[in-house]
């Protein structure tokens, strides 16, 4: 006839309070592991979602600097325009125009100290 005392450690491994904890325990063990798993993905996420909204500032600034800069090409285009930077840059003369060329202003005349500080120092040396 087998025995109806139980084993003090089989008395633990079966009650049903020792169940709950462990299923407790295990429940809260897989949300920590999903948890620990998730936040990763969503800090990437929320750091791309930045980066994406100053990128897409940075595109608008370049896009609109773009444009002005096409603006301006046009605008150089123009007979008007190519004759200016010709004028300016290259010193164009149409036939019939004098050129004239204006130096610079002379500079001053070179002025020397009466005493060099090496003339003092040898004096003052004996020498």
């Amino acid at each position: 006839m087998p025995s109806t005392t139980n084993h003090p450690l089989q008395r633990v491994l079966v009650s049903g309070k020792t169940r709950r904890y462990l299923f407790w325990i295990f429940i809260l063990a897989v949300v920590v592991v999903i948890l620990i798993w998730a936040i990763q993905p969503i800090r990437l996420w929320l750091d791309q979602r930045e980066e994406l909204s100053t990128k897409q500032q940075e595109l608008t600034d370049i896009q609109s600097s773009n444009s002005a800069l096409e603006q301006r090409a046009e605008e150089l285009q123009t007979p008007e325009q190519i004759e200016l930077f010709a004028r300016q840059n290259f010193g164009l003369i149409r036939e019939g125009e004098e050129a004239y060329a204006v130096l610079p202003a002379a500079p001053g005349p070179l002025r020397i100290p009466s005493s060099w500080p090496f003339t003092e120092l040898a004096d003052a040396l004996g020498g």
